[in-house]
């Protein structure tokens, strides 16, 4: 089987899935599966220690390109006193989610709260929340909750 042919098919079972995952579960069941693996792919590849953002921002997009996830941005708001995390590039599946085409955006929040509070000195009280959501980005607040 060539290489596109078995994208075709892994993209058909993965649309399959979430669609029985939602006719079963629900959204807010279906969002904490979902952030249960998010949470394991961060911890079977975990992040070096990283001195600043942008250090950091380069080990997670080095990873999302490797799974072709797309890319993240890191900002910290002194204002809301809050990590901004901004993705790109969320792999789409078909028209799953709210809004349609997102329906892994809560994968991104397991796999950006596991990654921030694996790192040393990390205050695992901090929590990962959804801001925003758009068939374009994802962006998570990672601060107090």
């Amino acid at each position: 089987m060539s290489e596109q042919a078995e994208a075709v098919v892994w993209r058909a079972f993965l649309r399959a899935l979430a669609d029985e995952i939602d006719g079963v579960s629900g959204g807010a069941a279906r969002d904490a599966l979902l952030r249960g693996v998010g949470r394991r792919m961060a911890s079977t590849n975990p992040l070096p220690a990283s001195t600043d953002t942008q250090a950091l921002a380069l080990e997670m997009n080095d990873r999302l390109a490797g799974w072709g996830w797309g890319s993240t941005r890191l900002r910290v708001s002194d204002t809301e006193r809050v990590l901004l995390i901004t993705h790109t590039g969320l792999p789409g599946i078909g028209g799953a989610g709210d809004p349609p085409g997102t329906w892994l955006a809560a994968v991104l929040e397991g796999l950006y709260e596991a990654w921030l509070n694996a790192l040393p000195g990390a205050d695992r009280s901090l929590a990962i929340r959804r801001s925003r959501v758009s068939s374009g980005s994802v962006v998570l607040k990672y601060g107090r909750v």
